[in-house]
């Protein structure tokens, strides 16, 4: 039953209360969240950094539990002030590795990428995959303003097609304020084409390039796409039709962007989607496409 389905967090951030404050602290969050995100607070005003608390690696698992899931990818994402030209979030694998070893058939490691430091972020990733057992590495290409099929994110790509890791990155348009152009999901091409042994990840649904997101996704074995960040309720219908379909079915993957994990029963309630849709997006997509 779909009841029984045991989710799998295809992306989700650091969850320590000194995460979270430099999660919220970051201007650029910041300001989405009095614009694109305002509708997450319900009508409340930001919060501040040092009114957040966080939780420790226990609490977050038994968080997992009471709201249905089984694992949570913990990605120790490197995000860019496109205004101040420095890191707004860095996580180091080390800080990923404290939060997650102690339940690691639970909280998945992810690395991130820094384009603008290339030889050790490739160190980084080495190190997250080889050292701490990392499955993933994720990046957010906005941030830097920089498209995917940039010369400088082709190191990232052959690193993870040599360690055996899925790569992942945001599409659509940035609730920062980054350029959205380099999130369209057709630059994901030249990537899929070069790599074609290397397994993507088009994260975030692709809005307002929904139809190009699907195009993507459907088009290319190598490419799977998650719905990061949106309530499962407020998708597009055009995305809700393909991931219902055998176009789409094997090929997405659900995840909360660490905003809110009821969105699992969000994606339960959601009445048009057929119980073998729920278990292929829930659950088994994540286990085939991260290797669990």
């Amino acid at each position: 039953m779909a009841e029984d389905i045991k989710a799998i967090d295809a992306l989700n951030y650091p969850f320590s209360t000194e995460a979270w404050k430099l999660r919220v602290g970051a201007e650029d969050v910041r300001e989405a969240m009095k614009t694109v995100l305002k509708g997450l607070l319900k009508g409340q005003p930001p919060p501040s950094a040092d009114s957040i608390t966080g939780s420790t690696p226990k609490e977050f698992v038994a968080q997992l539990d009471e709201a249905g899931y089984d694992k949570a990818i913990i990605v120790g994402l490197k995000m860019w002030s496109y205004r101040k030209h420095k890191l707004s979030w860095d996580f180091t694998v080390d800080e990923v590795y404290q939060l997650t070893k102690d339940f690691p058939d639970r909280l998945i490691g992810a690395a991130s990428y820094n384009p603008f430091k290339i030889e050790e972020s490739l160190r980084e990733i080495e190190r997250g995959v080889k050292k701490y057992g990392f499955k993933y590495v994720f990046f957010h290409p906005g941030s830097f303003g920089l498209p995917v099929h940039d010369r400088r994110f082709y190191p990232c790509y052959t690193k993870c097609l040599e360690l055996g890791v899925p790569v992942g990155w945001q599409v659509g348009h940035s609730a920062e304020l980054f350029p959205s152009e380099t999130g369209r999901p057709v630059y994901v091409e030249d990537v899929a084409l070069d790599f074609p042994n290397l397994t993507i990840v088009l994260s975030h649904a692709g809005w307002p390039w929904t139809e190009e997101f699907i195009a993507m996704v459907w088009k290319f074995p190598n490419v799977y796409g998650d719905i990061a960040a949106y309530p499962p309720r407020a998708l597009e219908p055009n995305l809700m039709r393909f991931m219902n379909g055998t176009r789409g079915r094997d090929k997405m993957l659900f995840a909360t962007n660490g905003i809110d994990l009821g969105y699992r029963q969000q994606f339960m309630d959601l009445e048009v989607m057929k119980e073998e849709t729920k278990r292929m997006v829930l659950r088994e997509n994540a286990i085939r496409v991260f290797k669990l």
